[in-house]
C-alpha cells in the first residue's frame, strides 16, 4: 500500500475517532493485540534493524529455546517461525503418514487443520464443550477409528481444557498420540505444571495476538528423547525466513507498540502506521483461509524474534498474573450481568489471553455497546468453526456452532 493511501486512511481514522468522541464513545480503547510489548522490546527491534548481519545467528535461537524450556518445565524445545510451522514440525516428528486420521476440535483456527492437510493427513472434527471451549472427551472418542493415529487437544483463551486429563489418559490407553495446542495458553498450569507436558508433543505461539509476542513465532516441545531428535532434525533442515520477512517483523514490532500499547497511542499510532505500516506482516491470509500451502512454509525462527522472545519471557509471569487480576474483574462483571463465567477446572491456573463468555447472537453481532459501556475492544473469536474462514464448514459439531454464534471475549490485559 502506498504512503499516500496509508496517509489518507490515517486521516480518515482520526476523523472517525473525533466523531465517535462527539457521540459519547471513549477515544482510547483497550485493545486486544500486542499487549506485552514495551519500550525495551521496541529498543531491541531498532537495534536489530541496524544490525542485519545478526539476523541469522543460531546461538541466539538456541539461547531462547533453552530459556523457554527452563521456564516451561520442558525437557526439549525447538523454535520455528510460527505456531503453525511448529505444529507442522510436530506432525513430522510423530511420523504420521498421509491418509491417517487426526481428531481435533471443530472450533479452532484454520491454520491448524491446514497443517494437517499439508502433511496429507485427514482431519476428523470432534465437538467442544461450552465451559472452557475445549474438545469434549465424549465427542473425541466417538470419532476414533482404526485409522486414528493422533488427537489434537487445545487450550483456548488461556483456559485449561475441561477434559484435558481425561482425553490424554484415554488416548494413551488406546495407543493414540496426543498433540497439545497451547498457542493461546502459554504459562497456564494444572497441578503446578504448565500445559504442554502431558501430551507427546506440544506447540506454542508468540504471534501478535497471543499471550506473549514476537509478532510471529512458534515453539515445539516434547519430553521424549526420540521425538526431540526428530524435531531437531526437522529444524536443522528448515530454511531461515528471508530478509524481507524479518525486516517486516521488526518494523511491525515498533508499529504495534505505538498502535496498540503506548499511552499516547491515539495519536502516535497513526505516525507509527505511516512510518512502519508499509512493511506489515499478515498472520492469516486469504490463501490460508482457502487452505493453500504458503510457499515459505516450514521455516525456523530468526534471531531477532528469538531475542524478543527472551525479553518477553522475562516478564511473562508478571503479565500472566495481571491477566488473572483482570479476569477477576470480568468475572464480577459477568455475574452482575447474568453471564456465566468460564470454568476454571480444579487445580488449574489459567492465563486468560481473553475472557470468554456466551452472549446472545444479537450481542455478538453488534459490539458497539462494549465501547461505550466498558471502553474496550471486544473480541469475536471465533467467527466460524475454522476461524476466520467462513466457507469451510464443519458438520456434526452443534456446540461449536453455538460458540460461533454466541461467544465473545474481553481483553485479558487492561492499561
Amino acid at each position: 500500500m502506498s504512503l499516500l493511501i496509508r496517509t489518507a486512511k490515517e486521516v480518515h481514522s482520526q476523523a472517525s475517532l473525533l466523531l465517535s468522541a462527539a457521540s459519547g464513545e471513549p477515544l482510547k480503547l483497550q485493545t486486544l493485540g500486542s499487549q506485552t510489548l514495551d519500550p525495551d522490546d521496541v529498543a531491541l527491534a531498532h537495534q536489530y534493524l541496524q544490525q542485519p548481519e545478526q539476523w541469522y545467528q543460531n546461538k541466539i535461537v538456541v539461547r531462547y529455546e533453552e530459556a523457554f524450556a527452563r521456564w516451561n518445565g520442558s525437557r526439549h524445545a525447538f523454535a520455528f517461525a510460527s505456531g503453525r510451522e511448529a505444529l507442522s514440525a510436530c506432525l513430522g516428528a510423530l511420523g504420521l503418514r498421509p491418509g491417517e486420521e487426526v481428531v481435533l476440535p471443530g472450533y479452532t483456527c484454520v491454520v491448524v487443520p491446514n497443517a494437517l492437510l499439508f502433511a496429507g493427513l485427514r482431519p476428523v472434527y470432534a465437538d467442544i464443550e461450552l465451559e472452557t471451549f475445549g474438545p469434549s472427551a465424549e465427542s473425541v472418542f466417538s470419532r476414533v477409528t482404526s485409522r486414528t493415529k493422533a488427537v489434537l487437544l487445545h487450550h483456548l483463551y488461556g483456559l485449561i481444557s475441561r477434559d484435558y486429563q481425561k482425553i490424554v489418559e484415554g488416548c494413551h490407553k488406546r495407543g493414540i498420540l496426543v498433540i497439545e495446542d497451547c498457542a493461546q495458553a502459554t504459562g497456564a498450569e494444572l497441578h503446578g505444571h504448565k500445559v504442554g507436558l502431558l501430551g507427546d508433543v506440544a506447540f506454542y505461539s508468540s504471534e501478535q495476538s497471543k499471550v506473549f509476542n514476537t509478532i510471529q513465532g512458534g515453539m515445539a516441545v516434547t519430553e521424549n528423547a526420540a521425538l526431540a531428535s526428530a524435531l531437531a532434525q526437522i529444524q536443522s533442515k528448515a530454511p531461515w525466513p528471508d530478509r524481507f520477512h524479518v525486516n517486516g517483523l521488526l518494523h511491525q514490532t515498533i508499529r504495534n507498540y505505538y498502535r496498540f500499547k503506548h499511552p499516547q497511542r491515539l495519536w502516535l499510532g497513526s505516525f507509527a502506521e505511516l512510518l512502519h505500516g508499509g512493511r506489515k506482516v499478515i498472520s492469516t491470509t486469504d490463501a490460508d483461509e482457502r487452505g493453500e500451502r504458503p510457499p515459505h512454509y516450514g521455516r525456523r525462527l530468526a534471531a531477532p524474534q528469538a531475542a524478543l522472545g527472551i525479553n518477553q519471557l522475562a516478564k511473562l509471569d508478571d503479565y500472566n498474573q495481571r491477566r488473572r487480576d483482570t479476569a477477576a474483574r470480568w468475572e464480577k462483571w459477568c455475574l452482575k450481568r447474568g453471564y456465566t463465567p468460564p470454568l476454571v477446572i480444579p487445580g488449574s491456573l489459567p492465563v486468560y489471553l481473553r475472557y470468554p463468555f456466551l452472549a446472545d447472537p444479537a450481542t455478538k453481532a453488534d459490539l458497539s455497546w462494549s465501547k461505550k459501556e466498558l471502553g474496550v475492544e471486544l473480541g469475536v473469536w471465533f467467527v466460524s468453526q475454522l476461524h476466520p474462514a467462513q466457507n469451510r464448514l464443519v458438520p456434526g459439531c452443534p456446540k461449536a456452532e453455538t460458540a460461533v454464534a454466541r461467544c465473545v471475549n474481553l481483553p485479558g490485559l487492561l492499561f
